[in-house]
């Protein structure tokens, strides 16, 4: 492992562990969970066309993933911090997501969106996904929000 993967992988542990120590509800998943989400990712959340590019990014170790340029354009919109994680799960009774660092390779987390504060979730990049919701929610490296809901409009063209 390179110095500079090291140094990614121990500050996204870290992470993890200051997110448990603020007693956030959240569960690292293992190489083929994580690769079982990716897929309903791309197949719910990213045009057909684009699904396996988007697919083959997710696996570039360590890379950076862009995901508000992957995520449906029809269904994508910005979004302001105020009332991000309330919008992700709005009308479901599940209350976890599915986060994706934006680092390639490294472990999805679950997280029950009620233990997480907006100021936390909106300034770690990467995407929030809520499959039962049909949103997602993209941070940027900047602390910009999109989101992406599947639900607004008549029905997909791709689905």
């Amino acid at each position: 492992m390179r110095p500079d993967e090291r140094f990614l992988r121990d500050t996204f542990r870290e992470q993890l562990a200051r997110l448990r120590a603020l007693r956030v509800d959240l569960r690292t998943l293992g190489p083929r969970a994580t690769e079982a989400h990716a897929a309903r990712l791309a197949e719910e959340f990213v045009e057909p066309d684009r699904s396996v590019a988007f697919r083959q990014a997710l696996e570039g170790k360590g890379r950076p993933v862009d995901f508000e340029k992957w995520l449906r354009q029809d269904r994508l919109s910005p979004r302001e911090t105020r009332g991000c994680l309330e919008w992700l799960a709005a009308g479901v009774e599940a209350l976890v997501c599915v986060r994706f660092d934006r680092r390639a390779g490294f472990p999805a987390v679950t997280l029950v969106v009620r233990t997480l504060d907006e100021a936390w979730a909106s300034s770690w990049p990467g995407v929030y996904v809520h499959f039962a919701a049909g949103r997602a929610l993209a941070v940027t490296v900047h602390y910009e929000l999109f989101q992406c809901d599947l639900r607004i409009g008549m029905g997909s063209p791709y689905r």
